[in-house]
């Protein structure tokens, strides 16, 4: 029996998600203590692909990856994550060669954890900037007024996340929206925006595309009052003002990632986007 369970572990059957798996997805991110919910799964089922690993756990699945296409230039990379009892088994590494393959773009991007940067060293990928995670204290000081998103407003909003992003991502901030809509808030002059959606542990705002810091940390505030709750943001490591600014309220840094890239890096305006999707979408 031993022989037999190493002979099935020694050739994995990868396949692609289906709706059903996503329970079991979304308790495989929160084993390994990620904030997606079943909602953020089905972003990639319905917008991109998802690969896994079944190996008859009825609880959590044993491995997955994901990609995300942003128009005809830029795909997002996501979602590799192994169950702790499945690891040393070399599944991140093959997961990660499907999505390159299956992703297909000019250039693919990811946002990666100290130990998983490494792993994409070695399969071409190269830093681009880094950020944190934060959570946000009860209370930011806001200056800059703020307005909830109106329908006509979409066309701005998309323009300007596409120019600081780089690439187009209009049904997943149309999704975020919808998700948490008091947290969707925009600035009277059209200068910046910010959205926010629900996590299992708490909610995330982002993204946050500003003039510069000091509108962006009115975003955040007026998105955390709306919110009413304790909530994350992934900050940039070159928005100083704005990390000090949280710090001195009482939020707290909790762990670093770093923005990576495999091929030819779409113009953007990254010095405008301070707060970020989350590691799953860019």
């Amino acid at each position: 029996m031993t022989s037999l369970r190493a002979s099935l572990r020694a050739m994995p059957a990868f396949r692609d998600a289906t709706p059903q798996d996503l329970p079991r997805a979304a308790a495989l991110s929160a084993r390994i203590g990620w904030n997606q919910l079943p909602a953020d799964w089905r972003v990639f089922l319905d917008q991109g692909a998802v690969r896994v690993l079944d190996d008859g756990d009825a609880a959590c699945l044993a491995a997955s990856a994901a990609t995300l296409p942003c128009g005809a230039d830029l795909a997002w990379i996501s979602m590799v994550l192994v169950r702790p009892d499945r690891r040393r088994e070399g599944l991140a590494t093959q997961l990660m060669r499907w999505a390159i393959d299956h992703a297909a773009r000019p250039c693919l991007m990811l946002d990666a954890t100290p130990a998983g940067r490494e792993v994409y060293r070695r399969l071409g990928f190269e830093d681009v900037f880094g950020f944190a995670r934060w959570s946000l204290p009860k209370a930011l000081q806001s200056g800059a007024a703020t307005r909830p998103m109106e329908e006509a407003d979409w066309d701005w909003v998309l323009a300007l996340d596409r120019a600081a992003f780089g690439a187009p991502r209009p049904a997943l901030l149309r999704g975020f929206a919808r998700r948490l809509p008091q947290a969707a808030l925009v600035t009277p002059d059209r200068s910046g925006f910010v959205l926010a959606r629900d996590g299992l542990r708490a909610p995330q705002i982002g993204p946050v595309v500003a003039r510069d810091e000091g509108q962006a940390l009115s975003l955040l505030a007026a998105a955390r009052a709306a919110l009413g709750t304790s909530a994350v943001i992934d900050l940039a490591d070159s928005a100083t003002t704005i990390a000090a600014s949280i710090a001195a309220a009482g939020g707290e840094s909790l762990r670093p990632f770093t923005r990576m890239a495999r091929g030819r890096v779409p113009s953007a305006k990254p010095e405008q986007n301070f707060v970020f999707a989350g590691p799953e979408f860019g």
